[in-house]
């Protein structure tokens, strides 16, 4: 209709929305819980499956949440040998 804007793309808000870091290790992910702050459940996604930079950066969010937001639980979707590795350390 005339008079109405386009609608973004979804590059467009990926690219408007998207936090950068310099870093994976250690990456100072402030900015990033703030905007979960609140939140009840926080989903991590990827389009990579498998790259070790968003394991570890998953790792990272994943202790983040759970010591300075109070997360205590994670669900994951992950590779059968991984997910047999947690359970184990799970159950001591």
């Amino acid at each position: 209709a005339r008079g109405r804007s386009r609608p973004q793309t979804v590059a467009h808000l990926v690219r408007e929305q998207a936090l950068p870091f310099d870093r994976i290790e250690g990456a100072d992910l402030g900015a990033l819980l703030e905007r979960v702050d609140g939140a009840r459940v926080v989903l991590i996604g990827e389009a990579t499956h498998g790259t070790s930079e968003f394991y570890a950066l998953r790792a990272h969010l994943t202790k983040e949440l759970i010591r300075a937001r109070g997360f205590t639980i994670v669900a994951a979707e992950a590779d059968w040998p991984d997910a047999a590795r947690v359970l184990r350390w799970v159950k001591g």
